[in-house]
């Protein structure tokens, strides 16, 4: 078993005293925040400490306005036992013992959602493998959870793991809205969907897919769609169809149904349906700029990088920062599985390392044992 110092000295809840080690000449903000409404119990959130508790008292009536508050519960730190998550499934089943599932904390995660998100999948995959069917797998392309439980037992992890929006490469399709669509038919096949429940889905789905179709038929010249909804000119003077003015930010389907009612009638009363269809449209050209991002990165993957890349010129985030620079991976590829370095992270350092290839050719090649 293995240790992790929850809290108090992750670089997610980092406590005061290792804020003030690496940040100390700066001012740390502390947000005084009530308990309730009929309550004089104060929470003051950014001050979690692990000193002895004289010195917390010490510390807090130092603060403006708290110099006679009492504590009523002195900051502490936690250590919990964890396993190498590398030794699970993906279903969450434990490699070297069968029918022992593991779900939470002792995974090497943090944070509640993360201890639900798995045990959700390891309380399924439990009863699954009781009634001999096939376990419950979330890709990552298909949730977030699929995306967290790949992380840890494909990478494991050396601090306490917390599942952030970044981590995923779809994120763009991860959305609430579409969750019913990403996940139902798969919780029916487990037995987890009722049969109204999934097919209600299926019905959703498919006058989803009907209508986006559908809006791709119907064009008009640019102004005649403006025009109807009173909306400023446009310069364009070529055709557009339905679902590219919905691309618009200042319109949707429900404005395009309301102008244009003879055309949408088959649409007109049907509010969810408007507005998941306006949703899908408008994330639809992101959706593919990201989803070229990842094909940029894996057809790159074995291009090396320079052994002096100063990282610090990167636009990224401080947590893949960090962890790019203890790392000093030797490729692309190397990069992708350090645990922390996040999918937009990778294609902005592919790009720099691309951008900068011409000023440090000798260090920048593709090995030759890869090239077809």
């Amino acid at each position: 078993m293995n240790k992790l110092i929850k809290d108090i000295k992750n670089r997610y809840c980092p406590s005061i005293e290792s804020k003030i080690i690496r940040f100390g000449p700066k001012q740390h903000l502390i947000w005084l925040e009530p308990e309730g409404f009929n309550t004089n119990v104060v929470y003051p959130s950014g001050i979690s400490c692990t000193m002895p508790e004289e010195h917390q008292v010490e510390m807090i009536r130092c603060i403006p306005g708290l110099e006679k508050c009492e504590l009523l519960q002195a900051g502490y730190g936690v250590e919990y036992d964890y396993i190498d998550p590398r030794q699970l499934k993906a279903s969450l089943e434990t490699l070297h013992i069968g029918n022992l599932f593991f779900a939470g904390q002792i995974n090497g995660t943090t944070g509640y959602e993360e201890a639900a998100a798995q045990g959700i999948i390891a309380g399924v995959n439990a009863a699954s493998k009781i009634q001999e069917k096939s376990p419950l797998i979330i890709d990552r392309s298909e949730g977030y959870i699929g995306v967290m439980i790949d992380d840890l037992t494909t990478l494991g992890t050396n601090e306490p793991y917390r599942m952030f929006t970044s981590r995923a490469e779809f994120r763009l399709f991860l959305r609430p809205d579409n969750a019913d669509i990403r996940l139902t038919e798969k919780g029916f096949h487990q037995g987890c969907v009722s049969q109204y429940r999934y097919e209600k889905s299926q019905k959703i789905q498919a006058n989803l897919k009907e209508n986006i179709e559908w809006l791709k038929t119907i064009f008009k010249i640019s102004n005649e769609w403006r025009e109807q909804m009173n909306l400023a000119p446009s310069l364009n003077k070529q055709k557009r169809s339905a679902f590219q003015m919905i691309c618009d930010p200042q319109i949707d389907a429900g404005k395009l149904a309301q102008a244009f009612p003879d055309l949408f009638q088959h649409l007109l009363g049907e509010t969810t349906l408007l507005e998941r269809l306006s949703i899908e449209v408008k994330y639809a050209r992101d959706l593919q700029e990201q989803l070229e991002d990842i094909e940029e990165v894996r057809q790159d993957e074995m291009l090396e990088i320079p052994e002096d890349l100063d990282y610090y010129r990167l636009n990224i985030a401080n947590e893949a920062k960090n962890k790019l620079i203890d790392a000093r991976p030797r490729t692309i590829a190397a990069a992708s599985r350090i645990a922390g370095v996040t999918p937009a992270a990778l294609v902005a350092l592919l790009r720099f390392v691309k951008k900068n290839k011409s000023k440090s050719k000798s260090n920048l090649y593709y090995p030759q044992d890869h090239i077809v």
